[in-house]
């Protein structure tokens, strides 16, 4: 962010303040760090990719082994062989090619448990984040994470509002 637009986000608070706005921030990685469900989460997404890398290696090792196999026959084996060998090692990385894409891949698999689990547990914390900000009358949330607070006086830090009502 370049200076004038620090200036022009300090004087919109500044002036938002004059005319009585209430402000208050949160620090959402220590709310993930300290929600429950969030670390369940992250703990099944973590097996799950474990479980994908573990798949990918093996395909990976796989293909390695047959390549080096038959770098070292090659000249020993038939023309018929020399096919056949290339043609399941081109079928066998381009089954590795198919596994990246479905299971790993940004509509893949992986990432579509990771919508899947995530997006709840999100949902709960921006519906905690919004009651803590109805109840308590502010305007506006910031969030330190995301850059946006340079500096803020620790009155205002709504993170334990949100833990709180997350516990609810």
């Amino acid at each position: 962010m370049n200076k004038s637009m620090i200036r022009i986000i300090l004087l919109l608070t500044l002036s938002m303040a004059a005319f009585g706005q209430k402000f208050g921030y949160i620090n959402s990685e220590y709310i993930l760090s300290q929600f429950e469900e969030y670390r369940e989460a992250q703990s099944k997404l973590e097996v799950e990719g474990k479980k994908l890398e573990k798949q990918y290696y093996d395909m990976a090792a796989q293909l390695d082994s047959m390549q080096k196999d038959y770098d070292r026959q090659k000249f020993l084996m038939t023309s018929t062989k020399v096919a056949e060998k290339e043609n399941e090692m081109r079928f066998l990385a381009e089954q590795i090619q198919q596994f990246q894409v479905q299971k790993l891949g940004p509509q893949g698999e992986f990432y579509q448990k990771q919508q899947a689990l995530a997006d709840p547990v999100l949902q709960k914390i921006n519906t905690a984040i919004k009651k803590v900000g109805e109840d308590g009358g502010y305007d506006f949330i910031f969030d330190v994470v995301a850059g946006n607070i340079l500096y803020a006086q620790e009155q205002f830090d709504l993170t334990e509002k949100v833990l709180k009502e997350l516990q609810k």
